[in-house]
């Protein structure tokens, strides 16, 4: 009987048999949100960490320091995860491999680098803050605040990262979802399409929900009055019986305006009670008192010669914040100079706090700020030269870049000159980085000066100053029309902007303002995120400091418009009377 050896079979070689490689498997969200951020990513991190701590515009507690810290390392580990996938592709396309020894090696370095790191920023936050608490005549914050302020970055970095995998594993479901319907090059074009539909959508879907949201809260904010807002019966303010501007238009930025008005009493008190005092005027038209911003001005230049408004000493035509306020400060510093011989006439242009209707209503103030200056000009103009009110300029903050907006021209000289030729005077407290002549002015400054305090054609028209003690002098070599803005080195609102993200700022250039310390550095997107945190304390800064101008408007008037025979005593009397030495 014949046999048959058994022979083993032959494994099939052909191409269409080769055993195809697995594909990944796909890693659970549980395991996603958990997984180790990359060797690069937490490297760029401790380095990101390290230089949120640093100073910047304002003194910061546990809270802010923890926001700006979470977000940097966020962003670091995205940046540092990104590099290193760029470098693993670069070493598989050319074979290169890294020993595991090498790796662990790395990994070990970094923990200690970071673990030194880590409590070197510990040891020297609350002393870089201190330093500038000192700058700022604040109090010292103790080292407790360190164990909020790392449980709170903890806490929020967490959160960040796992937001960034959440959206970041929605990406790749796209791509994985295209890849199964087109080709690799298609997939990949498509997948970019429809995030970045997606990511318009989600933007104007949350910027129009954003939009509503502050609508809606400030404008019932708007509607109300405070308790001690009543409506007036002198018939020099608006809103009272005899005004074309009823009561109920105003808003409640507006009401309160008309309805703090310098008393007769307290015009007398300073000024002693055989002087010839008057009651001031001021006129305001709201939102609701007119249909646009047009209409506002012509109604509140009639109710101002209604007042007598031009009959007065000095007219002051002031451009309002976002939410239509005027500072009281600034309205009483001038009303006591003149001992009430004064007309201040302002319209609204939004309920919205400043930061919001700049994001949301980006050209209104200077819309406004101009119809209103061109109406009480023309009208101004229309009067005999002689019996002339002195017309001054006012504005604050947003407000500041609505009033300038009436003079800005192509070019620094032109803006410069149709201020001077169209007013008496000027002041501007807290401009915002976004003024159009002030940064005209700021990048044609003399050489020599600062961005902080420039000096433009060696002060002829136009002047700059940090503190009180710059105007509290003699400046008789000033003349002609003055035009005076007050800045802070360390307000955010002035100083602070996008381009901080990737370019070094002049204000943290040496020689820094009196206000900045010395530690101060700039490091990519760390400063730029320590400004956003920045910009919300300098609105609670001491006066002096940061965005409040509060103890700074006698000086300021004095020194734009003094009237008659005023000295630097009767301003620093007029300082110690109002509580703003």
């Amino acid at each position: 009987m014949n046999t048959v050896d058994e022979v083993a079979p032959v494994p099939d070689s052909s191409p269409e048999t080769v055993e195809q490689p697995a594909p990944p498997e796909r890693i659970g969200w549980w395991a996603m949100l958990r997984r180790r951020p990359s060797l690069g990513g937490i490297a760029l991190a401790i380095l990101f960490w390290w230089k949120s701590l640093s100073p910047t515009l304002m003194p910061r507690g546990a809270v802010s320091q923890a926001t700006i810290s979470a977000v940097c390392i966020a962003f670091a580990i995205m940046v540092g995860t990104f590099i290193g996938w760029v470098v693993h592709r670069t070493m598989a396309r050319f074979h290169w491999t890294l020993r595991a020894d090498v790796r662990r090696g790395l990994w070990i370095a970094i923990g200690v680098a970071g673990g030194l790191v880590f409590i070197t920023g510990l040891w020297v936050w609350t002393d870089w803050q201190n330093e500038q608490r000192d700058l700022f005549a604040m109090e010292h914050i103790s080292a407790t605040s360190l164990v909020p302020m790392v449980l709170a970055t903890i806490i929020l970095t967490v959160f960040l990262i796992s937001l960034g995998r959440v959206v970041w594993r929605g990406v790749r479901a796209v791509d994985r979802w295209m890849s199964r319907h087109f080709q690799r090059t298609g997939a990949t074009l498509a997948t970019f399409i429809v995030v970045v539909l997606l990511a318009q959508w989600g933007g104007g879907f949350l910027y129009s929900e954003f939009d509503d949201w502050a609508r809606g809260t400030f404008g019932e904010v708007d509607d109300g009055t405070d308790a001690n807002a009543e409506q007036p019966t002198d018939p020099t303010v608006s809103g009272s019986p005899e005004s074309l501007i009823a009561w109920d238009t105003l808003g409640r930025e507006g009401r309160n305006f008309v309805t703090r008005a310098t008393s007769e009493a307290d015009l007398v008190e300073f000024h002693g009670a055989d002087a010839n005092v008057f009651r001031p005027v001021r006129i305001y038209a709201g939102l609701n008192s007119a249909d646009d911003a047009e209409t506002r001005a012509e109604l509140a230049v009639r109710d101002l010669e209604r007042a007598g408004g031009f009959d007065r000493q000095v007219l002051v035509v002031t451009t309002v914040t976002g939410t239509g306020w005027v500072d009281p400060d600034a309205a009483t510093a001038i009303e006591q100079l003149y001992a009430g011989d004064t007309a201040m006439v302002a319209i609204q242009y939004s309920f919205l706090p400043s930061w919001i209707s700049t994001l949301v209503d980006a050209d209104v103030a200077q819309s406004a700020g101009s119809e209103l200056f061109n109406a009480v000009s023309a009208a101004w103009s229309a009067l005999p030269e002689d019996d002339r009110p002195k017309l001054l300029v006012f504005g604050q903050s947003l407000g500041s870049m609505g009033a300038e907006a009436a003079f800005a021209g192509h070019d620094v000289r032109t803006s410069v000159a149709n201020i001077v030729n169209r007013t008496d005077g000027a002041l501007f407290t807290g401009p915002t980085n976004d003024n159009a002549m002030w940064g005209q002015i700021v990048a044609g400054r003399d050489d020599g000066s600062t961005a902080w305090l420039p000096v433009y054609r060696d002060g002829e028209s136009v002047r700059f100053a940090n503190q009180n003690e710059e105007l509290l002098r003699p400046l008789d070599d000033w003349t002609g029309p003055r035009v005076l803005y007050i800045q802070h080195p360390s307000d955010p609102v002035t100083f602070w902007n996008m381009e901080t993200m990737w370019s070094e700022p002049e204000w943290i250039q040496e020689p820094k303002g009196y206000d900045i310390p010395s530690r101060a550095a700039w490091f990519p997107f760390v400063t730029w995120a320590q400004g956003v945190a920045d910009l919300s304390a300098g609105f609670g800064a001491k006066p002096g400091f940061g965005h409040d101008y509060s103890i700074s408007f006698v000086p300021g008037w004095a020194a734009v418009a003094p009237p008659e025979g005023w000295t630097i005593e009767d301003s620093q009397r007029l300082m110690a009377f109002l509580g703003k030495t």
